[in-house]
């Protein structure tokens, strides 16, 4: 399941879409962190999502970059 296109967005549920491909995945990960997200480093971010649909990779960074991001696209 993609991150939603809008509302609130977490960081645990987002390393779930990077990790599981399943935002609802439910899976306990500790130390995550928004710039390891965004960045590449926990995964490669799928550019196959729509540029408007993905993290850009620069920082300042902010969870509402991942609206509508689907790591297996």
């Amino acid at each position: 399941m993609a991150v939603p296109s809008s509302g609130e967005v977490s960081l645990l549920k987002l390393m779930n879409e990077l990790s599981d491909d399943d935002y609802d995945a439910g899976e306990d990960h500790n130390d995550v962190s928004l710039s390891d997200l965004s960045d590449g480093t926990v995964s490669s971010i799928n550019t196959d999502n729509d540029a408007a649909d993905r993290p850009d990779g620069s920082a300042p960074h902010a969870m509402s970059e991942f609206y509508s991001y689907d790591h297996d696209v």
